[in-house]
């Protein structure tokens, strides 16, 4: 009899669950739409109206702490393209697999709007979208640090430079780090699980694991340096030793340190 119930009860679930995306399915905005704010512009289908203005308000909430932590230059307006669902994700931008979002430079960011209805272990689309706004201030900063050695009056020709630039010597591990910690990205079982695998921060360079340990670098970083310390980081492209003074390995080692002490 207890068998029996709890049957009904897990095909209860199933209905409820597969009758709700039906439901969804049919009231989400089906078409584009566009919702413009006072630093952004927002295309979206496949989510509610109310979802978009969630995104707005904590983007613009957002806006001036993250330009501000990272000494943002004038930026212009950002376009933010928002899918319902991994599939018209990938469709628009190329990407397979298990990404949730990209930026596609200073300007502009796609991200799916992530549910229970579309992924597995959904995460938060809020911080997902900070997280994007977060790669295209880093690349503002970029850009502009790039102009002082790649020299051109050509715009394509920068962009071929800076791109080579980008991918030879900003590390990953700082790149994401950054955005995982103005998201606010952070997880204390996922850090533990992280710390156990002994990762160095050349190995989170070609590691998922940066998304799971990744906060508490900066964490570390701003705690013992200060917030300063992240604007000249970036311009630095990265590099410890001119930033700080010290080595990487001293580095890692105060990291572990702070790892072990709060994680």
């Amino acid at each position: 009899m207890k068998k029996k119930k709890l049957l009904v009860l897990i095909l209860g679930i199933i209905f409820l669950f597969f009758f709700s995306k039906m439901i969804r399915n049919f009231t989400v905005e089906q078409e584009v739409q566009i919702l413009k704010s006072e630093h952004f512009v927002i295309s979206y289908s496949g989510i509610y109206k109310s979802d978009a203005e969630k995104i707005s308000k904590n983007l613009e909430n957002k806006y001036s702490k993250i330009r501000s932590d990272l000494k943002d230059l004038k930026h212009e307006q950002i376009e933010v393209f928002v899918y319902g669902s991994h599939q018209k994700f990938s469709l628009a931008t190329g990407l397979n697999g298990n990404v949730n979002g990209t930026s596609r430079g200073p300007n502009e960011f796609h991200f799916v709007w992530t549910n229970w209805f579309n992924s597995v272990f959904p995460d938060d689309p809020l911080k997902t979208a900070v997280h994007e706004f977060t790669h295209c201030v880093q690349l503002n900063i970029l850009i502009d640090k790039a102009k002082e050695t790649i020299i051109t009056q050509d715009r394509l020709t920068f962009d071929k430079e800076f791109d080579k630039k980008f991918g030879a010597e900003y590390p990953r591990w700082l790149w994401e780090s950054i955005s995982i910690f103005e998201a606010g990205e952070v997880n204390s079982l996922s850090v533990k699980y992280a710390k156990s695998k002994n990762l160095t921060l050349e190995d989170l360079n070609h590691s998922n694991q940066i998304y799971n340990i990744g906060y508490t670098i900066i964490e570390y970083l701003t705690q013992k340096w200060g917030n300063d310390v992240l604007p000249k980081l970036i311009a630095s492209f990265g590099n410890i030793e001119k930033t700080l003074n010290i080595t990487t390995k001293e580095f890692e080692k105060g990291w572990i340190a702070f790892l072990n002490e709060k994680y």
